[in-house]
């Protein structure tokens, strides 16, 4: 179970904007963490789930390419990988096991109240805004709104 935990990030992870690049799949972008964990499940986690950046947000969809939500994109990157998960942002968060910022890798689950993203690495993490895209886990917004990281087994 992913239990709350108060501590945000932590501001000494920074990244730019340079850090994303365009892939060959066109207009997929990726991101260059220096974090990753070389041949991990959860960096592939992370990989799998960047190929749909710039993907449409539908709300209560289910398509990686036709539109999906916060919660949809979570359930279906996993899906990929074999896990069953709740199409539910809060009911995502009962699913594995607590991480502190300190183990935080590639492919977490990156909860928030009413929200859920994939952490990619260098304080990064992709979720489904509008559409899917990156987001800085050190601003004030995202740091204001954290609940927990979580890992699934």
């Amino acid at each position: 179970v992913i239990s709350h935990s108060s501590s945000g990030s932590s501001s000494s992870q920074q990244s730019t904007a340079s850090n994303r690049t365009s892939s060959s799949a066109g207009s997929a972008s990726s991101y260059e963490g220096g974090s990753t964990v070389s041949g991990g499940t959860g960096s592939a986690v992370a990989d799998y789930a960047q190929q749909f950046y710039g993907n449409p947000y539908v709300w209560g969809g289910t398509s990686l390419t036709g539109g999906v939500d916060c919660s949809g994109f979570v359930m279906q990157v996993y899906a990929h990988f074999g896990y069953s998960l709740p199409h539910s942002s809060s009911a995502q968060r009962s699913y594995g096991q607590s991480v502190s910022l300190s183990d935080i890798q590639p492919g977490d689950i990156v909860c928030y109240n009413h929200h859920v993203g994939i952490y990619v690495g260098d304080g990064m993490m992709i979720h489904c805004g509008d559409p899917i895209q990156y987001a800085n886990l050190n601003t004030s917004y995202w740091q204001s709104h954290f609940y927990a990281y979580g890992r699934l087994p």
